[in-house]
């Protein structure tokens, strides 16, 4: 069990790495829609959880640099009749790049 805790930590670690401020990006248009349109951009969600009583869904995307993974995770924030409230993201830059990355390509 003492080998485990390492690997179970890794991922906390990661993401400790930095926090990305949706505004720059392109999740951040997100806000005011229905959620299928994060879906539509990011396919199926990785999480769903409870804030607040509300619900939020957690896209996470995965690179290896180095050997070693870096892992962003987006969150997105139901409000009002179910639309985007918030979203924001966190994790290491590189992997957060793939969300814009796509949202760029979506946009062309």
């Amino acid at each position: 069990m003492r080998r485990l805790a390492p690997l179970v930590l890794l991922p906390a670690v990661i993401l400790a790495g930095c926090q990305t401020p949706a505004a720059a990006n392109g999740p951040s248009r997100l806000a005011g829609q229905r959620l299928d349109a994060a879906v539509a951009l990011y396919g199926p969600w990785s999480e769903e959880i409870q804030l607040e009583g509300q619900p939020a869904y957690i896209w996470r995307r995965t690179m290896v640099r180095n050997g070693s993974p870096e892992v962003c995770e987006l969150k997105v924030e139901l409000g009002f009749r179910d639309t985007i409230r918030a979203t924001s993201m966190r994790g290491v830059t590189e992997a957060c790049r793939l969300f814009a990355t796509h949202t760029q390509s979506v946009d062309k």
